[in-house]
């Protein structure tokens, strides 16, 4: 290991944490806009993990979820370093908005990774970051939800990578949907993947589940999926635990047939299997009329659903999973990865 272990300002001895930013360029006041980081470097050697929230402006899961993981991280008792990005996306973040709203031309961080040193302002902030993480990651969780707009369950995209995929089975026992994702697309996991790294995408919560309890209950089922994963890559004591099957496929957007007010079945299953045909939910005009019913479109899983009532035809309503696959899943003990 080096003596000091560095991302932007932020420089971590072994045994010690420390915060600091990523610089990303002036503001019009002249005051640098950064991307916050924080760092736990162990006393031992051991895998790089980077956890990377707020992508998107509006899910701010990852945020909470760093939060809470670090407040229990002991330098003393991990072997290697982890990385803690709570907002990936500052100015997004600041306005609660899936992006920039400021930067039109460039909206969706998650859509143009990782950006351009002279491009539009997101595609600047991206490259900062990629130029930061590429050399310094081993492994690299993506946080998202369903923000403003939704809810979704427990779910996972995974580089298609064998790295990629062993890091999605050590998520823990919840995180059992698995759908494979590009090599080399424009988000972070897909990045990191084409360096022969673990990169995956997780997929838990939304603003509907912000309040009270339920933000704290997302953000700690997250903060203990991550120390699963470090207790099965060796950065931590203790036996990880594993789903004991992996149900992988793909995923279908299904859209809203008419415009008005939506609303979900009341007893829809999250992460269930459910037969072809179930209904999801009806579009109601505002008079109160029925003016399209959704309903599962084959065989499979419910893993988001739409959380905002008012519908346009054409956006989406629920993030439908069709499983193909179904493995077991008794992952080895991880040897270091990097």
């Amino acid at each position: 290991m080096p003596d000091v272990f560095s991302v932007g300002t932020a420089r971590a001895a072994s045994g010690t944490h420390a915060r600091g930013a990523i610089p990303v360029g002036l503001d019009p006041s002249g005051r640098m806009r950064e991307i916050p980081v924080l760092i736990c470097r162990g006393e031992a050697d051991g895998p790089v993990l980077w956890i990377n929230g707020a992508t998107h402006g509006d899910e701010p899961e990852g945020a909470l979820s760093i939060f809470k993981l670090f407040e229990d991280l002991r330098p003393d008792e991990l072997r290697g370093t982890v990385v803690g990005v709570p907002a990936m996306n500052v100015p997004a973040f600041e306005a609660g908005k899936r992006g920039d709203p400021l930067d039109t031309f460039s909206h969706d961080m998650n859509r143009i990774y990782p950006g351009s040193a002279d491009g539009y302002p997101t595609e600047r902030a991206a490259w900062a970051h990629w130029e930061a993480m590429r050399d310094a990651c081993d492994l690299q969780i993506a946080i998202h939800s369903g923000g403003e707009h939704s809810y979704l369950a427990h779910m996972i995209f995974a580089a298609d990578n064998p790295p990629s995929l062993e890091l999605a089975a050590a998520m823990g026992p919840q995180w059992d949907l698995v759908f494979r994702s590009g090599v080399g697309g424009a988000n972070p996991s897909s990045k990191i993947a084409e360096r022969g790294k673990a990169g995956i995408t997780v997929e838990l919560g939304g603003n509907c589940r912000t309040l009270t309890a339920d933000f704290h209950a997302v953000a700690e089922d997250l903060a203990g999926s991550y120390a699963n994963v470090m207790r099965h890559y060796g950065m931590l004591d203790g036996h990880a635990r594993y789903a004991g099957r992996l149900r992988m496929g793909h995923q279908r957007a299904l859209l809203a047939p008419a415009s008005g007010m939506w609303v979900g079945s009341a007893d829809v299953p999250f992460e269930t299997e459910i037969p072809a045909g179930t209904p999801l939910g009806r579009v109601y005009d505002l008079y109160g009329d029925v003016q399209a019913e959704v309903v599962a479109p084959a065989d499979g899983v419910v893993f988001g659903l739409r959380s905002r009532p008012s519908v346009l035809a054409g956006e989406w309503c629920c993030f439908f999973g069709i499983i193909e696959e179904v493995r077991e899943n008794r992952p080895a003990t991880a040897a270091s990865p990097g």
